[in-house]
């Protein structure tokens, strides 16, 4: 979690401008937090990390689920992460041409793809030999 920026609120409470990364993915969020610096203040939010992905998760994919860990997060997004439609309520900001009731445009869609070795892969037993020979004629 990267911290972005901090903005005074009273004596006992500061905002704070995060940038929450998982994956490739980056999420910009801001939190109340205790009035701290430097270290403490980085590990006070790391130590909240979890929680505010899964207030993300809800905001950005209107869905009332939480997980315990960022391997669940993974997990459902690698099974698909089934998103139901987002619809405009009363009170959104909501884009000229559109109403309360329409569906929301995603604003990216991430394509999850297997991952690739990017070298072909070696053959062991080949290489193995080459460098038995190299043993070989250097004990010569």
């Amino acid at each position: 979690m990267k911290i972005d920026k901090i903005v005074a609120i009273d004596d006992e409470k500061q905002l704070v401008y995060v940038t929450i990364s998982h994956g490739d993915d980056k999420y910009k969020y801001d939190m109340n937090t205790p009035v701290l610096e430097g270290d403490l203040l980085q590990a006070h939010c790391d130590s909240e990390e979890q929680r505010h992905l899964n207030n993300i998760l809800y905001q950005v994919y209107d869905r009332s689920i939480k997980f315990d860990n960022s391997s669940e997060w993974d997990a459902w997004i690698d099974g698909g992460g089934k998103i139901p439609e987002v619809k405009y309520k009363d009170g959104d900001d909501i884009p000229k041409g559109k109403k309360a009731g329409d569906v929301k445009e995603p604003e990216k869609v991430i394509e999850k793809k297997a991952w690739v070795d990017s070298e072909p892969p070696v053959d062991t037993a080949a290489l193995i030999a080459e460098l038995q020979e190299k043993v070989k004629a250097l004990e010569s």
